[in-house]
């Protein structure tokens, strides 16, 4: 598909970005309305599934990199084949909704040049994760999801909305940008920028405002070999940050929940899954300082 159709795309999901809970309403009342047994692949409360969608919509906008995000995309497709049960009829199911919750919302605004777009770059996908999904071997199949009573909708505001939230970023990234270990990823980084970014992202994952203008968080960290021992440090050191803020263990366990549900997206196995965003670009890659003791860390 040429880069304008895919632009074009981009620069929808941009335009619907203040809408993004309406339409999400609207794709699943077509989704269910197409086949209602698909509410057990897609089970949980609205907050979980406004953020599904969100990044459904993320991963779409990012299409523009469609050659280098497609690991991803397989791995997506595998995930929720294993994880949720999805099958490679369900994506046609659920291109047929979108389209038609695009049609709905957008009304004139979705002129022929646009669904043409819309189409086109629904097929290219659907097409990546079907292939993906025949290739994955059914016996490793199993039902791992998240408890769906862990979306609390009201969770933002137990934690005491987005400035507390801002402020265990703070916390967090203060340590982190210093660790002897983890800080090797964020050089050259501005932390501000960096905590404002993830603050809007957990926010509108949290049922807040949606004002993240970000990629997903398997785009933003393709070329990070981020290893199991790495993923679980950071987030020993975030849940100590929303500890330290004062927020209750319940809290924590509940804030941690919704972070956890993007470490698939960011860990790596080996080094040879990073994928480059630019030409001459290197992976990065944080080795273990030998003098490393996470004990004093």
């Amino acid at each position: 598909m040429d880069t304008h159709k895919r632009l074009l795309v981009k620069q929808s999901v941009d335009d619907m970005r203040e809408q993004m809970d309406a339409l999400s309403q609207l794709f699943f009342r077509e989704l269910f309305h197409l086949d209602i047994s698909l509410k057990h692949v897609f089970a949980g409360n609205v907050v979980f599934l406004n953020r599904k969608f969100a990044n459904m919509m993320n991963t779409l906008a990012s299409l523009k990199y469609l050659e280098k995000i497609k690991p991803s995309l397989i791995k997506m497709a595998e995930r929720h084949l294993l994880a949720y049960g999805a099958q490679a009829e369900h994506l046609e199911l659920a291109k047929h909704a979108l389209m038609l919750a695009l049609r709905s919302r957008l009304e004139d605004k979705f002129t022929e040049e646009l669904e043409a777009a819309w189409n086109g770059v629904l097929t290219e996908v659907t097409g990546i994760m079907t292939d993906a999904m025949e290739r994955v071997d059914r016996r490793e199949a199993k039902r791992d999801r998240q408890d769906d009573d862990a979306y609390d909708p009201d969770l933002l505001n137990k934690i005491g909305g987005a400035d507390t939230v801002m402020k265990v970023h703070e916390r967090f990234y203060d340590v982190m940008f210093d660790h002897p270990w983890l800080g090797r990823f964020f050089g050259g980084k501005n932390k501000p920028t960096l905590i404002r970014k993830q603050t809007e992202f957990m926010v509108a994952a949290f049922g807040g405002p949606n004002n993240y203008k970000g990629d997903t968080p398997a785009f933003v960290h393709m070329h990070m070999f981020i290893t199991e021992e790495q993923a679980d440090l950071r987030e020993s050191i975030l849940r100590q940050a929303i500890l330290d803020q004062g927020l209750s263990t319940d809290i924590a366990d509940s804030w941690m929940k919704m972070d956890q549900s993007f470490r698939r997206s960011i860990v790596k196995q080996s080094v040879d899954e990073c994928i480059m965003k630019c030409k001459g670009q290197a992976p990065l890659v944080a080795p273990k300082p030998k003098d490393y003791d996470q004990s004093a860390a």
